[in-house]
């Protein structure tokens, strides 16, 4: 028998191989043990077969007797794909090593008792944290109903993300610039605002040679002054684009971005800024589960005063701007006392080329999975 954690930890890194292409499933790897060795297998892209089929596949079909591991609890109903505990009764896998139970109120535990009652032996909660951790969005997404949030900073060493004058290109080097495409990559939606589509007029895309996907972009524009000639709007066919606006932007300039085939939608404002909730709670009505905030000081702190920001992909430059009119990376209200002050959960610190990459968990979504799967009966 094989060590049971290494099989597992190599599901979980192979899984990750997918991140980007499941859309609203989540990441799960899977391996077939099988004459004594792993045959591993992973959900590649949403609507394609799920990862324990995948392996039992890879492994021949021929799995008679064999044990199976997964990431995540074997799924019980019909979606896009036949349940897998069907796959996995048929197929005649003796035993089944599952990483964390599905918190999906349709699958919370179903899995697991259809492949016992099958007569198949069931064990649960191998590496359930570093599961439970690669599926993290999804989790949010199912038991919130919102997407993920990741905001991503690129500033100075004294936190600045430009000069007085507004000039910032560049502060980070040529690596994180590159870094930062894969993220766009990996998402459903990078969102930005209205100041940052004036003052660099990006068009927010994946432009690393390899590409396989194009990320939707989000504009949050309150009084629509989004230029109809900007980079986003022309590129729209590209790359689809959102812009959330006020409840009365102009009808007519509504009409001239949805000519470009750019989908308008008007949210509520709070104290002249638009709800982000209601912007965040539009996307995950749109099925989008992962959200990378590229965005300037304002939107930045909306997001941490609304408390909106689960991770945070902070590069740093080793330079100084100074002076107290330069631009600050988080802006927003802020907080009156130290008490109040946003802390990580955890947190990794990586150089990227002369850059800085604090990689940090701001909300913890992955412990409820890995409670309910420890206390599971």
């Amino acid at each position: 028998m094989q060590n049971k954690e290494a099989v597992m930890g190599r599901c979980v890194e192979l899984a990750r191989n997918a991140k980007g292409f499941t859309l609203t499933n989540p990441l799960v790897g899977a391996a077939v043990i099988k004459n004594g060795q792993a045959v591993y297998g992973i959900h590649e892209k949403y609507g394609s077969h799920h990862a324990e089929v995948n392996a039992i596949k890879n492994a021949g079909e021929d799995v008679a007797g064999c044990e199976l591991f997964v990431t995540l609890e074997p799924c019980s109903t019909y979606g896009k794909t036949p349940p897998c505990v069907e796959k996995i009764i048929s197929s005649g896998i003796k035993k089944v090593y599952i990483g964390v139970l599905d918190i999906n109120p349709k699958h919370r535990g179903q899995g697991v008792n259809i492949l016992k009652n099958a007569g198949i032996e069931v064990e649960y909660g191998i590496l359930a944290e570093e599961c439970s951790l690669l599926i993290e969005d999804f989790i949010k997404y199912q038991t919130v109903k919102l997407p993920y949030v990741t905001l991503k900073t690129a500033s100075s060493i004294d936190g600045r993300i430009a000069c007085k004058t507004g000039h910032s290109k560049w502060i980070t080097g040529d690596n994180a610039r590159e870094l930062v495409h894969k993220m766009r990559g990996f998402s459903d939606v990078v969102l930005t605002g209205i100041g940052t589509v004036e003052a660099d007029n990006p068009l927010m895309t994946d432009r690393r040679k390899d590409a396989a996907r194009q990320p939707v972009r989000a504009v949050l524009d309150s009084s629509l002054k989004i230029d109809i000639n900007a980079n986003m709007v022309n590129s729209a066919a590209d790359a689809p684009v959102i812009i959330y606006t006020s409840e009365n932007a102009d009808s007519s300039k509504i009409m001239q971005l949805n000519d470009k085939n750019i989908k308008v939608i008007n949210v509520p404002c709070i104290n002249g800024m638009l709800d982000i909730k209601e912007v965040l709670h539009s996307l995950y009505e749109l099925g989008h589960m992962n959200v990378f905030v590229e965005a300037g000081s304002r939107v930045n702190g909306s997001f941490f005063d609304n408390r909106l920001v689960d991770r945070l992909e902070a590069f740093i430059a080793p330079k100084i701007i100074g002076g107290k009119d330069a631009i600050s990376s988080i802006g927003g209200i802020g907080i009156d006392n130290m008490n109040e002050a946003l802390v990580f959960k955890d947190y990794e610190i990586n150089t990227c080329g002369k850059d800085i990459l604090i990689s940090a968990r701001i909300n913890d979504y992955a412990a409820q999975a890995v409670e309910f799967t420890k206390n599971y009966k």
